[in-house]
């Protein structure tokens, strides 16, 4: 008979369950992270990963949604209303090196990466997007923010920035480099 848990533990659970696949996703990626292997990490059963999760699918929309909620937290944080534009490079400093460390975004251009993406389900990745649009709105584009292009340009811009972190592996100063675009970059965004 599979072990209830209480509500705390749940939730304890719930948190080693992201934690360990953020860890197993930068390590190994999505095809090579196994239910097993998590749920040894965890310390429960395999059959109790089932209580918290439909399948593994579900447990990497979460670790991705927990991210997201975590980079807005931040911006929440450390962005004062309306945010100026040494507080946005401070935290787009900080996501940078988020990213470098959990390999979250170096992976997005590999297979294993598409094979992920194409498991997931349509009204999620829909819903995923949105949030990100919401939260990059609600704080690197709040409003009384004074900005020199529109809005779209510059979330292109700041994306394309931000997916310099897939170079990590060849540049040893990447960060270095990351942070002279950032600069000459909010310059043109904000005035």
């Amino acid at each position: 008979m599979p072990r209830s848990f209480t509500d705390s533990e749940k939730d304890e659970i719930r948190l080693k369950l992201i934690q360990a696949c953020k860890k197993s996703w930068s390590l190994h990626g999505y095809k090579k992270t196994s239910i097993a292997d998590l749920c040894a990490d965890v310390g429960i059963a395999t059959g109790s990963f089932y209580n918290f999760y439909a399948n593994k699918e579900a447990l990497f929309c979460e670790m991705m949604d927990d991210f997201q909620e975590d980079t807005r937290s931040l911006y929440k944080k450390m962005l004062s209303t309306p945010p100026k534009k040494s507080e946005i490079v401070d935290v787009l400093k900080i996501i940078y090196l988020e990213y470098a460390e959990n390999d979250i975004i170096t992976k997005r251009h590999t297979n294993d990466y598409k094979t992920l993406m194409s498991r997931l389900p349509e009204v999620w990745k829909q819903e995923h997007k949105e949030r990100s649009v919401r939260n990059l709105n609600e704080s690197l584009f709040a409003p009384g923010l004074k900005m020199k292009m529109d809005k779209e340009k510059a979330h292109r811009v700041i994306d394309t920035l931000l997916l310099t972190v897939v170079n990590k592996v060849f540049f040893e100063d990447h960060f270095e480099i990351f942070c002279l675009l950032l600069e000459k970059a909010t310059d043109e965004i904000y005035e």
